[in-house]
């Protein structure tokens, strides 16, 4: 619902090696990151108007 902040968080294996799109993330510092190729990266997703606007953020990239 609107006005309540939803989240998830996504653990991706070598998301680098491969070509990802990200429709509708607004990403901090207005650009995707740029994925480990061999590793595990670790991004948060948040929403506080049920999907309108979702907050992409890196939580960690190359991760052990």
């Amino acid at each position: 619902p609107a006005n309540t902040l939803s989240g998830v968080v996504l653990a991706l294996s070598n998301g680098g090696s491969k070509t990802l799109t990200w429709a509708n993330v607004d990403w901090t510092g207005g650009v995707a990151p740029t994925l480990t190729a061999n590793g595990l990266d670790i991004l948060v997703f948040v929403t506080y108007d049920a999907g309108t606007t979702i907050h992409g953020m890196v939580a960690s990239l190359d991760s052990k």
